[in-house]
């Protein structure tokens, strides 16, 4: 662990720890976006992150700091999945044509309890010091051992180079969402 880093859990706390954060990561995905850029380029802490932690029903996150600096954090939810939310379409995902698929695989049987990592973000600055590792494995526990889920479900956005660290976590490629401007990935809990 890089000298000076500590980890706390801002589960019960507020979010706001992470909006510099979340914002570098959008900014990111929209750097390296191959399809649908312009989607991407909206995405911020406001529409994204905040609202997500907001609205979950079982939820953690944990921050990583330097000193007093966040540096990198680690945001997860899980909820059930019911018939209606696994067919709902966000509104930033308006545009797509109604046969591309949704968030959710049509082999996803309903009412299911998944936990999605929904996010995961170290900054540049802070990378090669086992942090990633040290928030992976505390997203595979909690995901394990406290949200109760059958599924596990990560989505990477297009262009990011991320896949390969989720499926050495055992995760498997599932389906494009939307056209491929995402790519779900899932773990069936045992």
């Amino acid at each position: 662990m890089g000298k000076g880093i500590f980890y706390k859990d801002y589960t019960n706390e507020s979010v706001e720890v992470c909006r510099d954060l979340c914002n570098e990561l959008m900014a990111h995905q929209a750097k390296h976006a191959i399809k649908a850029k312009e989607l991407f380029e909206k995405m911020t802490f406001e529409n994204r992150l905040k609202p997500a932690f907001e609205q979950a029903t079982a939820k953690s996150l944990l921050v990583a700091f330097h000193e007093e600096t966040p540096v990198g954090y680690i945001f997860l939810t899980a909820d059930t999945i019911s018939k209606k939310v696994k067919k709902h379409r966000p509104v930033w995902a308006s545009g797509f044509t109604k046969d591309s698929n949704g968030l959710f695989p049509d082999w996803l049987h309903t009412p299911a309890k998944i936990a999605t990592l929904n996010s995961l973000y170290i900054s540049p600055d802070y990378r090669g010091n086992h942090i990633g590792k040290y928030l992976t494995d505390h997203g595979m526990n909690w995901m394990n051992n406290e949200s109760g889920a059958e599924y596990f479900f990560v989505y990477v956005s297009n262009g990011n180079n991320v896949a390969p660290l989720y499926v050495k976590l055992g995760f498997k490629y599932s389906h494009p969402v939307f056209d491929g401007v995402i790519d779900a990935y899932y773990i069936k809990n045992n």
